[in-house]
């Protein structure tokens, strides 16, 4: 029997579960034993500030400071409109402190929902976008009339969780100790040249004082602001480094026979390669060997072993809530290693994770009602931030008869419309979706066999299957990884659908981190994952460019400025010039919206990225007594409110 026959009878079950279940099962109560003892925060009479109850044995033996020499002079207070990046939360209560928030992890040193959760950036806005952008880690900043001087100011007092102070000594090692020095940098990255450009002249930092910063460009960068706030999940990390911990780590400042020890001991070679195994970025912060290392995050890394990850609470954490509380409420956060996506799903249903939205899935909604009507979760349907599936055609990948079939644009025009996205939407994702409008999305099956008879794949062998322009049987090769619950159900679907136009097709799940690597390769003909762009607000993310995904010499082209990789049509070349000119311009102009409309005409016309569906519903799940839960806008800010939860007693 057909996966589609399979999946029509199950989810016509299972919808008419879900929907009794939802439409008459009465509001699920909190559980009789919530998280461990939470304790309402008090309020100190000696300071307008308040802190958890776990830190007061800490300060009264003078291992930590008072809550008020911990947090910066104008700490970051949290109201509604200035939520850690959410601006959709139903009421934003006072909370109370304690409790350890549980997750589980698929891939060993990875969670990708603890990393949003703790990721601070320089700047920040209200939802997941740029817009009405305010100071994050940094108090504030000013910008001059043509955007090419960018001045920032520091919050005094603000301090790494070790305790010691953040300062412009910070910025300027990271700057010039780091980004200019060829041994550690070996270039600047493209947002920090003019324009954005791989060949714009890199910024110039100016140091006022300890707490005055200023970065400078020849040209104007409108889009600057962006590149510091949520855009790309890029954090603090490449503008503030802890300099009074990485300095003994840098060939220019420590023991030139102590740093050779090191790298002969953890078997390196070379001081770069020493230095950026300790040095904890932001994309490394769930990783084992970020434990204490000094960070500005809610929780720090304390994990210890292989398969399971912890953080604990920062007490120097630079954000409050209205009430003076120092937040995180939470005390600490833990995840447990699972074998994949599904062993996720199972500890939901365990009663063993308290926020899940990464491996959760529209198809397990049935059990997701079962469990809430059971007590111990609430789940919200909620925007993506991401079409959740895409399907990917390498076009640089190393040989000539499939580069000849899939550059041809009625080749992916035919690949698109032979794909059933109104199954799809009812089977896979529960009406909660819509077609396409980043490609053509009507299903012709008819129209896409023409279109194939038309490019001279008009030729069947005796399986009835299209012959290439070799002579042989032309094999479309899918390979994709456990990204998320719903991809290889739509995988197996999109095998379907293409050997029913006579393009024969194999599928072949594997190892995430052999996806990664075959990927980054361009050993990868074609894959299913995430297409970021389309569902961000306009300028948060650059997934319209060329990516290894559907075209990975292109992008070597782009990312070296034409000095590697291999040149693309103009077409890319005209996409590529569109996004310079959106990165130039401020979020928004009118400069921005007539880029942002041709970048989509591009693609539509060209069909380089083939996305499955928009608009799908994500779900979000969370422990029934946790509060301070967003129930509008996208689901991935409940991560990034994350230091805003807490569990109710009552």
């Amino acid at each position: 029997m057909k996966l589609r026959t399979i999946l029509a009878a199950a989810m016509s079950l299972l919808l008419a579960l879900f929907l009794a279940a939802a439409c008459g099962a009465p509001a699920a109560e909190a559980p009789a034993e919530p998280e461990p003892a939470a304790e309402e925060a008090p309020a100190a009479p000696d300071s307008k500030y308040s802190q958890s109850p776990s830190l007061d044995a800490l300060v009264a033996s003078g291992e930590l400071p008072p809550v008020e020499d911990r947090l910066p002079v104008n700490p970051l207070v949290v109201v509604p409109g200035i939520v850690s990046e959410v601006d959709d939360l139903p009421e934003l209560a006072i909370g109370e402190y304690g409790g350890v928030m549980r997750f589980a992890h698929p891939n060993p040193d990875w969670n990708p929902d603890i990393f949003i959760m703790l990721n601070e950036n320089v700047l920040a806005a209200p939802g997941i976008g740029v817009e009405g952008i305010y100071g994050n880690v940094v108090e504030n900043y000013t910008v001059n009339d043509d955007n090419t001087v960018f001045t920032f100011n520091l919050r005094q007092g603000l301090r790494w969780s070790d305790g010691e102070p953040v300062t412009t000594a910070d910025v300027r090692f990271a700057y010039e100790d780091i980004l200019l020095n060829e041994t550690y940098s070996p270039s600047m990255p493209n947002k920090f040249r003019s324009a954005g450009s791989p060949v714009g002249t890199p910024m110039d930092l100016q140091i006022a004082d300890d707490y005055t910063f200023s970065i400078t460009f020849d040209e104007s960068y409108g889009g600057f602001l962006r590149e510091l706030s949520i855009k790309g999940w890029q954090g603090y990390t490449d503008v503030f480094k802890p300099a009074h911990h990485l300095r003994s780590f840098h060939a220019d400042y420590g023991d030139e026979a102590e740093i050779q020890s090191m790298i002969d001991d953890r078997g390196l070679d070379s001081p770069r390669a020493l230095f950026t195994a300790i040095d904890c970025r932001n994309w490394d912060l769930t990783r084992q060997r970020c434990a204490g290392f000094p960070a500005l995050w809610p929780w720090i890394g304390a994990t210890d072993s292989d398969d399971f990850l912890k953080f604990e609470r920062n007490p120097y954490y630079f954000k409050v809530d209205a009430a003076g509380n120092q937040l995180p409420y939470i005390d600490e956060v833990v995840s447990a290693l699972v074998a994949d996506t599904d062993g996720v799903n199972i500890k939901v249903f365990a009663d063993e994770v308290d926020l899940l939205r990464e491996d959760t899935a529209l198809l397990k909604l049935p059990l997701y009602q079962e469990a809430k009507d059971d007590g111990f979760i609430n789940f919200v349907i909620l925007d993506n931030h991401v079409d959740p599936t895409a399907f990917y055609l390498n076009m640089t990948y190393d040989d000539d008869v499939w580069r000849e079939v899939v550059n041809q644009v009625e080749f992916r025009r035919a690949i698109t419309m032979a794909i059933n996205r109104d199954e799809i939407i009812e089977s896979i994702y529960y009406g909660y979706a819509s077609l396409p409008e980043l490609v053509p999305g009507a299903y012709d099956p008819e129209g896409a066999n023409a279109l194939l008879d038309g490019i001279g794949l008009d030729q069947r062998d005796s399986e009835g299957f299209r012959i290439g322009p070799d002579g042989n049987t032309f094999i479309l090769p899918i390979e994709h990884a456990d990204h998320a619950p719903d991809i290889g159900p739509v995988a197996e679907l999109l095998t379907e659908y293409f050997q029913e136009v006579g393009i024969k097709t194999t599928l072949r799940q594997i190892d995430p981190s052999l996806w990664s690597q075959r990927l980054n390769a361009n050993e990868m003909q074609a894959t299913l994952i995430w297409s970021v762009q389309p569902m961000w607000k306009n300028g948060t993310w650059t997934d319209y460019l060329p990516r290894s995904h559907w075209a990975h010499n292109w992008r070597v082209w782009m990312d070296t400025n034409g000095e590697s990789g291999e040149e693309p049509p103009d077409a890319v070349k005209r996409l590529i010039e569109v996004h310079q000119g959106r990165v130039k311009a401020i979020p928004s102009s009118a400069e921005d919206v007539v880029l942002t409309e041709e970048m989509y005409q591009i693609h539509y016309d060209n069909v380089y990225i083939i996305n499955i569906a928009e608009k799908v519903g994500y779900v979000l799940v969370t422990d029934a007594a946790m509060r301070n839960v967003p129930i509008a806008g996208q689901a991935i800010a409940g991560n990034n409110s994350g230091e805003q939860m807490f569990y109710a007693s009552e």
